[in-house]
């Protein structure tokens, strides 16, 4: 009965968890109780000591195991192998985390546990953000994307603040129930820890919703175009459709709305579908039809998406991503997926993607494990370990505009995208291709993570999707537009930009590097502490 009892806690953790998630379906206030069962299956088998640990591993899993197979199973629309490899893998390393709780709460003692998950959970997730096997789709403090007036002070300290607000909470309350249901402690006993649950949790909530309601941003518009040309990327998007036709679809719905005033064009990640050597792409299609529009409308510059590739000439260093043209031929070239923006000069800038998708575009420790690659997923286009460079390209414009064109995956590395910020940019520009995941939560989740980049940098953004959700998002977070699912569409509007930089932009992620410095060593302690014992 004990281990059925168990068993459904730690259903009920991952349960309360998906549910909390945006749009699975979105009760956002369940993540402050979501992880109380599995706190109360440690409690009922640490009585054990060291020898549940195993036994709480697996009932960590299995609780991780459901959060993640119900937010994140649409991976297997893009890639069966990708989605079971996903889930299992993530689940596996959340698991990780509480059975190292686990063990330091056995070790060292029951506050320092209790202390040492915090610690740990939030390493965690800045390191998910920074290893070779990154997945950052579940940090915890994205559970607040689509409620952005509780999260205003994400300016000062991201979403890891996010993440730190939710584990504190769990933890509170947590102790108060524990303490009136298994210690039999009266609730009268609780009221101090009651209070101080309360201030921890309507506190934030309380000033955020003051500062969403009196934020005023600073009037400097700028006019720009959005285009969703609604392309299927399986079966059009890469043979099926010509580059001539889908390029002209793109600047021929541009055009409906682009007129005088209007400062940019935005199309989706691989705009132009074809693979473009970087020094040819003055004469490629693509470019020649932007610069069509841009005589007519000599003030607007294009921001879109394509593929390119780089030649490493004889003799030239050339990175561990760089392919072969064949076995026997000592040339080598990279494949990189970028953003190029066009404008009336003859200059064009490009941007290729830092943070790549894992397992489509880049495959872990390719460094060292060339043989990998035969394992990359097959979407459509360029595939395998591509190319990337270290630190984004900013976007200026013949008017000195200041954006960061930021392609697809790059969204959802929030420190990341604060290089562009602290290089001066002033508006986000988001570019993608969500098509893969047909219509599910997937590409609903991309959109309101967005969100959480809009108030942590307090910059507007444009972004531009396929198949959609194209939307502009202003700097509290709020959705001014949005299109709709699967259809050909175009969105025109005034964005404010912003050169302000945040306490989050300046800091970065100073919530996980403190973590990460304090949970190393308290893992030496519980070490040290068990050899002392033994």
């Amino acid at each position: 009965m004990s281990q059925i009892k168990n068993t459904l806690l730690s259903l009920s953790s991952g349960l309360l968890l998906a549910v909390a998630w945006p749009e699975t379906p979105g009760i956002t206030f369940f993540i402050f109780v979501a992880f109380l069962p599995l706190l109360f299956v440690e409690h009922n088998l640490s009585k054990d000591g060291d020898n549940r640990s195993v036994a709480f591993f697996g009932q960590s899993y299995l609780a991780f195991f459901v959060f993640n197979l119900i937010t994140t199973w649409w991976i297997y629309y893009a890639s069966l192998t990708g989605a079971v490899m996903a889930i299992v893998f993530n689940s596996f390393f959340m698991a990780v985390v509480f059975f190292l709780f686990y063990l330091v709460k056995q070790r060292v003692g029951n506050k320092e546990g209790y202390i040492g998950l915090i610690l740990l959970w939030i390493a965690f997730e800045y390191l998910h953000l920074n290893w070779e096997l990154s997945w950052s789709w579940l940090t915890l403090g994205n559970a607040f994307a689509n409620t952005p007036s509780w999260i205003q002070w994400y300016e000062y300290t991201g979403h890891l603040g996010g993440s730190l607000w939710i584990l504190i909470g769990n933890l509170l309350l947590f102790f108060i129930v524990r303490n009136i249901i298994t210690y039999k402690k009266s609730f009268q006993g609780q009221i101090v820890r009651i209070l101080f649950l309360l201030i921890l949790l309507i506190g934030p909530m309380y000033w955020s919703i003051s500062v969403y309601t009196n934020y005023e941003e600073v009037v400097d518009p700028v006019e720009v175009v959005v285009v969703q040309p609604n392309i299927d990327p399986y079966t059009d998007k890469f043979g099926g459709m010509s580059e001539s036709d889908q390029i002209n679809r793109i600047f021929d719905l541009a055009e409906r709305e682009v007129d005088e005033n209007t400062d940019y064009i935005v199309a989706p990640e691989t705009s132009f579908p074809a693979n473009y050597w970087e020094h040819e792409i003055n004469y490629i299609y693509g470019t020649e039809r932007a610069r069509k529009t841009i005589e007519k409308f000599p003030q607007v510059t294009y921001v879109g998406g394509l593929s390119t590739a780089r030649l490493y000439t004889d003799g030239e260093d050339y990175p561990f991503t760089a392919r072969k043209f064949s076995d026997n031929s000592p040339g080598r070239y990279d494949i990189f997926n970028a953003a190029v923006q066009i404008d009336k000069t003859q200059n064009i800038a490009l941007h290729r993607k830092s943070k790549l998708v894992l397992g489509v575009e880049k495959l872990p420790f390719r460094k060292y494990l060339s043989f990998i690659d035969k394992f990359s997923i097959k979407l459509g286009g360029a595939s395998g370990s591509l190319g990337f460079q270290e630190h984004p390209t900013n976007f200026i414009n013949q008017d000195s505009i200041n954006v960061a064109p930021v392609i697809c995956y790059e969204s959802v590395y929030p420190e990341y995208v604060g290089q562009y910020i602290n290089q001066g940019a002033e508006l986000i520009f988001i570019i993608t291709n969500d098509g893969w995941w047909e219509n599910t939560a997937g590409y609903k989740h991309h959109l309101a993570y967005a969100r959480l980049l809009a108030i942590s940098y307090r910059r507007s953004i444009a972004r531009s999707a396929n198949t959609g959700i194209s939307a502009f998002v202003n700097q509290r977070g709020d959705v001014l537009q949005r299109t709709s699912w699967w259809q050909q569409d175009v969105l025109k509007a005034q964005l404010n930009k912003n050169d302000k930089i945040t306490v989050y932009a300046s800091n970065g992620d100073f919530i996980g590097r403190t973590a990460a410095l304090f949970a190393p060593l308290l893992l030496l302690l519980s070490y040290v502490r068990k050899v002392r014992n033994k």
